[in-house]
């Protein structure tokens, strides 16, 4: 132990072979919780354990920068941002403007409707590539990850990838068309699905009613990529437990 010093321990098990780690992965414009801190802290010493063993270790921070809620957030924030609290404190104005989108749509039914339709308007928008969308969403992703890089320092842990939910969108229409050439995607009241009846599962939502894309799709996107991108030996997932389902739903899906 003293001659091989902090060399102790390691092995080379795994060399030549890649190793993707996702963790942490926290929401844009909102704050970190004690979840995260758990995943973070997890995610990085699996990374660290399999660095000593001699993998290539790939850290992946897989943002939820995607989705309908930054439809909700970008209609939120047209109608009730305030721009000298988005300087000063971007996360604390970003999570008080969500807050108040769902707050609104309590008032009534009518303001519900009105609310929700504008946010799967911006959504559609955002999908689509318009300009105005865009820069909203790139700012709020820009600001959030400026806060949560502070988080990262004073922890030691950096990533060697922010892939996030975005960043694979536009590779969703080749998922759909590979599960389509596979027969396994259904049309089910709009939506398109797969279903996973063999497997004890409740379907696999790929494709919702509305055409837009949901997390199950994207991670399916981000799975296919990785494997062509750097062709891994283990892509771990640190995730909380109320994710069980869903990455249930994605490996079956995988492996149907």
């Amino acid at each position: 132990i003293i001659s091989e010093g902090d060399q102790y321990g390691n092995r080379n098990i795994g060399e030549g072979k890649n190793v993707i780690v996702e963790f942490s992965s926290p929401n844009i414009a909102k704050p970190f919780h004690v979840g995260h801190a758990f995943t973070t802290i997890l995610g990085n010493s699996l990374s660290n354990i399999y660095s000593r063993l001699g993998y290539n270790v790939i850290r992946f921070n897989h943002l939820g920068d995607y989705g309908t809620q930054f439809g909700k957030l970008i209609t939120a924030y047209r109608l009730w941002g305030d721009e000298k609290a988005m300087e000063e404190n971007p996360i604390d104005e970003l999570t008080r403007i969500y807050v108040k989108f769902h707050d609104e749509c309590k008032v009534s039914p009518e303001a519900e409707k009105e609310l929700e339709d504008t946010a799967r308007d911006n959504f559609r928008k955002l999908e689509e590539g318009e300009e105005e969308e865009v820069a909203l969403w790139k700012r709020f992703r820009d600001l959030s990850l400026e806060v949560f890089e502070k988080t990262y320092k004073r922890m030691g842990i950096k990533f060697d990838n922010y892939n996030g939910e975005s960043f694979y969108s536009s590779r969703i229409p080749g998922v759909v068309k590979m599960l389509e050439d596979k027969g396994l995607l259904e049309e089910s009241e709009g939506a398109k699905v797969v279903k996973l009846e063999d497997e004890g599962l409740p379907p696999c939502l790929v494709v919702k009613s509305d055409g837009t894309t949901i997390y199950a799709s994207r991670d399916l996107a981000a799975v296919l990529y990785r494997h062509d991108e750097f062709n891994f030996y283990k892509n771990i997932y640190v995730v909380g437990l109320p994710q069980q389902l869903h990455f249930k739903q994605v490996f079956a899906v995988l492996t149907t």
